[in-house]
């Protein structure tokens, strides 16, 4: 019996595979895929400033096409391909062809990871909201229990914030609150995580931070708070924190763990505020 012949398979279907997923990278990386079993290219950049998506994939080369994806008015970002040898008309048709295919798909992704970005983020702030700061170290315990990482836990609270509530009203409330978000947010490290735990509260989860470590980001957080220059209705006002900081230990649960950072901070409030107070 002779040899059966050598079956070429065909491309996997575009739209097909850009209905599989909602994820903004997921499907970029999809498309790249399928698209470069129909047209050769070296490198594929996208950018989209409004949700700040970005992806680069291979690598650069001197010719390009650029690509603008925009769906009744409303930009959805650049693609930038790249390759060694000038991209032909043949080429940018099939590109072109392509992206018709990929603007639905890329819109009800941008705007699915939008919504659920709002569900977990302080609309104040920035920051993450109460739900998704319980979600967070809920995984961050298991991590540190199955690969025995250490982490910390900050939490801290505006001294005396009912006072400005009070003499300056809510909205110069909430201008502290946001001013507050973007120091916090700028101290820590990239891998740290920071929260609006509630009203005046932030809780900041330092990763793989041991105890000295993590004492040394409290207190440059706390001192960049007490020396900064906040500013309501054109007066400059003097604002501290109390923080209170624990290690997490492999025996704690989410209660040991936040009810004794909860205690440090009760400790450092009740002791003059304006201080880091840790508990072991």
């Amino acid at each position: 019996m002779g040899q059966s012949p050598h079956r070429i398979s065909a491309p996997p279907d575009l739209g097909l595979v850009l209905q599989t997923t909602l994820d903004v990278y997921d499907l970029l990386k999809r498309f790249h895929q399928v698209l470069q079993t129909k047209i050769s290219y070296h490198s594929f950049e996208y950018i989209h400033q409004e949700s700040s998506h970005a992806l680069t994939l291979g690598t650069l080369a001197p010719y390009e096409a650029l690509f603008s994806l925009n769906h009744n008015n409303e930009s959805l970002g650049e693609i930038r391909f790249t390759k060694h040898s000038d991209f032909q008309e043949r080429d940018r048709e099939i590109i072109s062809d392509a992206l018709t295919q990929l603007i639905y798909p890329l819109r009800n992704a941008i705007s699915y990871q939008a919504v659920v970005m709002h569900s977990v983020t302080c609309s104040l702030t920035g920051l993450g909201n109460r739900s998704s700061f319980d979600q967070t170290i809920e995984r961050e315990i298991s991590l540190a229990k199955r690969h025995r990482t250490p982490f910390a836990l900050l939490l801290l609270d505006i001294d005396n914030f009912k006072q400005i509530n009070d003499n300056y009203g809510h909205l110069s409330g909430d201008a502290i609150l946001r001013e507050m978000g973007n120091i916090i947010n700028q101290q820590k490290r990239n891998s740290d995580q920071a929260f609006r735990y509630g009203g005046e509260e932030f809780a900041v989860i330092l990763h793989q931070r041991t105890k000295i470590g993590a004492a040394h980001v409290a207190e440059r957080i706390r001192a960049q708070i007490e020396h900064h220059d906040f500013m309501i209705q054109g007066k400059p006002l003097y604002i501290t924190v109390s923080m209170g900081l624990t290690q997490f230990v492999v025996q704690d649960t989410f209660d040991t763990l936040f009810m004794r950072v909860d205690r440090a901070l009760y400790s450092a409030k009740s002791n003059g505020k304006n201080q880091v107070l840790q508990i072991d």
